[in-house]
């Protein structure tokens, strides 16, 4: 099967699983220019050898490699016919509504390093292993059923298991002082974000933190992510208070509190503002999607 995808609604590709060698040219041209998307990725070459850059950041993905792609980050890649491997796109809906014990995936050293250069080799011991969890996810898509989503949810969580723990045992050498390149201030600036998104809001606040001004914040954002500082900063309230909607039956007025707005009224125009959708349309939809 070419394209193995589950839950896609509204050309919203919740989770796709492909074969790398089924790319056609459009899409091996379009890796070839600087992109973004939303989506997390994971790129395993089985075989061959494929170039993963990044505006700052250039390497070469040989045999036996597994590159993690975080959404937001300025990409180009150059995968040549003699590639070999598979292909897993998903997004952060896909893990938080299925899993209550779920941990946001910007806490995966895996996706977000200072170096920007997640990946790991896979040794001939392990290959075995995770090739059966890619294949069983493959086997599951053939014939979906109400159990799919859970199944080939658990498989993916393995996966990243797996991951992890080879990235752990592989990074291990002394741990540098952080640079001051473009990369390791963006990730400074999203750590930043998650520590204090609640109380600060303000761009200019940030770059305070940051010792430099709020226009080069959002030059470097700009140009690093795709998305202004303001924006980014925004994304993260928006995304904590659809979690918040889908998770728990605190009021609208409550998430509002809670995520340091006080005034709840204010809150509901920002997120119907920027996500086109009121407080409890979203509720709706989203549990009624995902249940």
């Amino acid at each position: 099967m070419k394209n193995s995808r589950l839950f896609d609604e509204e050309n919203e590709k919740i989770f796709t699983i492909r074969k790398i060698g089924d790319f056609n040219d459009e899409e091996i041209e379009h890796n070839l220019m600087p992109h973004l998307h939303d989506f997390y990725s994971i790129f395993w070459v089985e075989s061959g050898e494929a170039i993963h850059a990044t505006e700052f950041v250039e390497y070469s993905l040989k045999a036996d490699t597994i590159l993690f792609v975080p959404p937001g980050l300025k990409h180009r890649m150059y995968i040549d016919k003699w590639v070999s491997g598979t292909y897993i796109l998903f997004n952060e809906d896909f893990i938080r509504f299925n899993r209550k014990d779920h941990v946001p995936l910007k806490e995966y050293r895996l996706f977000n390093n200072p170096d920007f250069k997640s990946l790991i080799t896979v040794a001939p011991e392990k290959r075995g292993k995770l090739r059966n969890i890619t294949e069983l996810i493959f086997d599951e898509l053939k014939h979906s059923d109400d159990y799919s989503q859970d199944i080939v949810l658990n498989l993916l969580h393995l996966f990243l298991l797996e991951s992890r723990r080879i990235f752990d045992q592989q990074d291990q050498s002394p741990k540098e002082e952080q640079n001051e390149t473009p990369d390791a201030a963006i990730i400074k600036f999203k750590q930043l974000i998650e520590e204090n998104y609640i109380a600060q809001k303000n761009v200019s606040a940030y770059a305070d933190m940051l010792n430099m001004n709020a226009s080069c914040l959002n030059e470097l954002t700009k140009r690093t992510t795709g998305i202004t500082a303001g924006e980014l900063i925004r994304k993260r309230v928006i995304d904590e208070t659809k979690k918040l909607l889908y998770s728990s039956s605190i009021s609208g007025k409550e998430i509002a509190f809670q995520l340091g707005f006080d005034d709840p009224a204010y809150f509901s125009r920002f997120f119907r503002k920027y996500t086109g959708t009121t407080l409890k349309e979203f509720r709706d939809h989203s549990r009624k999607k995902y249940h």
